[in-house]
This record gives C-alpha cells, sequence and structure tokens, in this order.
C-alpha cells in the first residue's frame, strides 16, 4: 500500500535520523541488505525507501545491493532456493532476469541510472560515481571473492555494510576472507558454466566457481561482527536489527581470528 504523500517527508527524516545514528557515512559506499517487510514501521514505500537513502548518500555517495537471481523458490529458505539453482539449468539476462530477493533490489535494478554486473550468480547492482566500476566486466570474473569481483571491488572502495531488518548473518562478502585465507572448501573444485544474456543482449558463457550450497546454509558471519566487534553501530526498533559497520573492519577482524590448522569461527556449524 501507498504511503500517503503527506506522510512521506517526515517518514524520509526518520530514515535520515536513522543513518545518521548508525554512522552511515554521506558521501561513502554502501552494500545494502534489507527486508523490506521488517522495516515498514519507515512509512516509506520501496521507492521512496530508496529515493531516500539515495538522497542521504548525496551526488558523491554510491548505493549497491545485491541483485542475485538464485533464490528460485522465495517460498522457502533462501538456500533452498539456492540449491535449485545451483543443480538446475538456469539463464541470467541482466536485463530481463528479476533480483528475485526481494521488493527493494528488484525495484532498484529497474531504476534508471543503475548499473548491473553481469554475472550468474553473484549481479550486484550500483547507482552513483563507483556504479560503472563496481559493475562492469563481471561476466570474465572467475572466482567470485577474487579482487576482480563486485565484492572484491567493494572492499578495496572501502564500503560500508548496511543491514535494516536483517540478520548478523547476512553479508554477501562473508566468503571474502576465506579467498585471502586460501581456503577452498566452500567453492566447486573447478569453474563451472554459466550462460548469461549481456547488455548487447548476446549470450555469453562463463566460467567460474560456484559456491557450494552447504556454504550459504552454514556460513555464520556473526561469528565476526557479535559481541566484541567495536567497529558495528546497531540501533534496532522493536526487535527489528538495524545494523552498520565498515567491510574493512570484518575483514580484518575476521583474518585476525583464523589460525592455520583451525576451521575459521565463521564455519563452526558447518557439519
Amino acid at each position: 500500500m501507498l504511503v500517503p504523500l503527506c506522510r512521506v517527508p517526515s517518514a524520509v527524516n526518520k530514515l535520515h535520523q536513522l543513518l545518521e545514528r548508525l554512522e552511515v557515512p554521506v558521501g561513502g559506499l554502501v552494500y545494502l541488505h534489507t527486508s523490506f517487510s521488517r522495516i515498514r514501521y519507515l512509512e516509506l514505500g520501496p521507492k521512496e525507501f530508496t529515493d531516500s537513502l539515495l538522497d542521504y548518500l548525496g551526488p558523491q555517495g554510491t548505493l549497491t545491493m545485491p541483485s542475485f537471481s538464485w533464490n528460485v523458490d522465495p517460498s522457502e529458505r533462501p538456500w533452498k532456493g539456492y540449491d535449485d539453482y545451483f543443480h538446475g539449468d538456469y539463464r541470467f539476462d541482466v536485463k530481463q532476469t528479476p533480483a528475485n530477493i526481494g521488493a527493494v533490489p528488484e525495484l532498484f535494478r529497474q531504476r534508471a541510472g543503475v548499473h548491473r554486473g553481469v554475472n550468474y550468480w553473484w549481479s550486484v547492482a550500483a547507482h552513483g560515481p563507483l556504479a560503472e566500476e563496481l559493475t562492469d566486466g563481471q561476466e570474465f570474473v572467475e572466482h567470485p571473492s577474487g579482487p576482480d569481483s563486485s565484492f572484491g571491488r567493494i572492499h578495496q572502495k572501502d564500503g560500508w555494510i548496511l543491514g535494516l531488518g536483517v540478520t548478523l548473518n547476512t553479508t554477501s562478502l562473508a566468503f571474502l576472507p576465506d579467498f585471502e585465507l586460501e581456503n577452498k572448501q566452500y567453492v566447486t573444485a573447478e569453474p563451472r558454466r554459466g550462460p548469461v544474456i549481456d547488455h548487447r543482449g548476446k549470450q555469453v558463457d562463463t566460467w567460474s566457481y560456484w559456491v557450494l550450497p552447504e556454504s550459504v546454509r552454514y556460513v555464520k558471519p556473526d561469528a565476526v561482527c557479535g559481541q566484541g566487534f567495536t567497529a558495528m553501530r546497531r540501533h534496532d526498533h522493536e526487535g527489528v536489527i538495524q545494523f552498520a559497520y565498515p567491510y574493512r573492519a570484518y575483514h580484518e577482524r575476521a583474518l585476525s581470528l583464523s589460525a592455520p590448522g583451525r576451521r575459521s569461527p565463521w564455519w563452526e556449524s558447518l557439519p
């Protein structure tokens, strides 16, 4: 249901106040995870919410979101859809395939000025000065956590993770420390084929390492960004988790918690 226009200004202020409390940097690079059904108290529709967030970041800011298409069974937990996609026969069309992981990402990827990466698994959508740089050439990236991936570039550009209505276990960049630690247990042994339709309407067979379904299910980033993570900013609302942190701080802490010969703490639940 659309929010009455007379209520939008105060709702915008409410979102801006929340972002200020979370210390989200104006003019910064932000990677957003959100469950829109849990943040309806902000009294903004998906478009107004995105408009307000971009307005807060300003013309120098870049907003990025996941634009994944692998959640092919939204009626179940996300790893069910991921598993179906992993074992199925799908094709990713950068212009047509929905971002089926939420109302806000799907609306955002269709927005004027948004760049969407051509990636069979981990397409990222971005708006702002860094948008093209973050999403360009993703059809040629072999490793989803490598330095040329959108996630690797977000790390290099000192991006912030913003979570509104999601758990602390929600971050698409969770596997980046594993790449640096040369942990290969979470991906296929060899690159696998993923057909995509690029911005020119041309089909391209991409080849990349695929993250294993059990890795998606059992990885627990809250082992890194939970208790003792001083870079975390929290401002929950009536049980709705809301947080922000600079990803670089998460990455550095993840590496510091790891030791040779030991399972990293974010993999403790892996059977």
